[in-house]
């Protein structure tokens, strides 16, 4: 597990940055991806919940610092929709495109909610706009999903192949 810390760290750095500092000036359809939670997401539907909530938790700690809403709402919510999603993929058929897809949706409804009602909780306020953007930022996570996923499993196969059995 030490192992998938180090190799979280760098990545989730570069896309906190990517995310906070480039993405925002080209968003796609008026939305900017969640790229630190689409990697977590990815990681836990392949390695389960327990490096997926680290992943989660390591993402959502990356992207507090770079939010001025209270410290620990990402990283919270990040951590239980990551376990959540990586949970239930054991019980669901292996799929390498469908799978992935709807797990980054549920995911991310999860997610999202969480954060609003945590939000709530503080004494923030939201705007319609941002539960109208609700929607949006699920299909375009779920598509998003795809190649964090298939890197993720290419590096998960190359770093710990499975063992021969015979």
């Amino acid at each position: 597990m030490w192992s998938t810390i180090l190799l979280a760290i760098p990545f989730m750095l570069f896309l906190t940055v990517l995310q906070t500092a480039v993405l925002p000036r080209f968003p796609i359809f008026g939305i900017v991806p969640q790229l630190p939670f689409l990697l977590a997401v990815a990681w836990g539907l392949l390695r389960g919940p327990n490096e997926g909530a680290l992943w989660g938790f390591m993402a959502g700690l990356t992207m507090d610092l770079f939010t001025i809403a209270p410290t620990g709402g990402l990283a919270l919510t990040y951590t239980i929709s990551v376990a959540v999603v990586s949970f239930i993929i054991n019980a669901l058929p292996t799929n390498r495109i469908v799978m992935p897809m709807l797990m980054a949706a549920m995911g991310t409804l999860i997610q999202q909610i969480l954060y609003y009602l945590f939000l709530q909780l503080f004494g923030y306020s939201l705007s319609v706009t941002v539960v109208a953007s609700l929607l949006p930022s699920i299909l375009l996570n779920a598509f998003l999903i795809l190649p964090f996923y298939w890197a993720m499993y290419v590096i998960n196969r190359t770093l710990w192949p499975k063992p021969v059995e015979l």
